[in-house]
Order: C-alpha cells, then structure tokens, then sequence
C-alpha cells in the first residue's frame, strides 16, 4: 500500500529559517535509508518552508506509522507528521513498486 506522509513544521522548527539551515542532515540520511530498503517512492520539502511530502510503499498503516513516529525529525520536533492512506489512480505513481 501507499502512504503520504506529510509533514508541517514542529515546536523546534526555527521560524523563518529556510528548511536547509534547520539542522536536517538526520531526516535526509533517515529517508535516504528508506530509499535504499525500497520503501521511498518520493520525497522533499515543500519549496515555501513549510515541511514536506514523503510517499511510501509499505504494509499497512503502522508500518506508515512507524516510519514517521521514528523520522529524527519528528522526534526532534522540527517537524509534525500526518499520514494518509493513498490510492493514486492515475500517473506514474499508481503503478506497483
């Protein structure tokens, strides 16, 4: 199944500050990891500084949770996560992984 995760910026998040100056290196290598497991299907922020779109193939929705719930941005509170379940029905995105 597919999964959104979206992201909105957190209690820690430095406003005003572009989303490269807030200490995200852990988040990126974190996603970069997911990748490389071949559960990332999509990723990155949101060009106005507001959070991010990550979009996962997985199980179910605790394995979505999970990811999130683990992200070291979300435990460090830069970010918030909500997560959706998500059916693409067209584009490249509604074909399996």
């Amino acid at each position: 199944m597919k999964f959104v995760i979206h992201f909105t910026t957190g209690s820690a998040w430095e406003q005003g500050q572009p989303h490269w100056k807030q200490g995200l290196v852990p988040h990126r290598e974190y996603v970069r990891e997911a990748l490389a497991k071949g559960i990332l299907i999509a990723g990155g922020p949101f060009m106005d500084h507001t959070g991010g779109l990550i979009i996962l193939e997985v199980d179910n929705m605790a394995e979505a949770q999970d990811f999130a719930d683990n992200d070291p941005a979300v435990i460090e509170k830069k970010f918030e996560a909500a997560i959706y379940p998500w059916e693409p029905l067209e584009g490249i995105f509604n074909q399996s992984s």
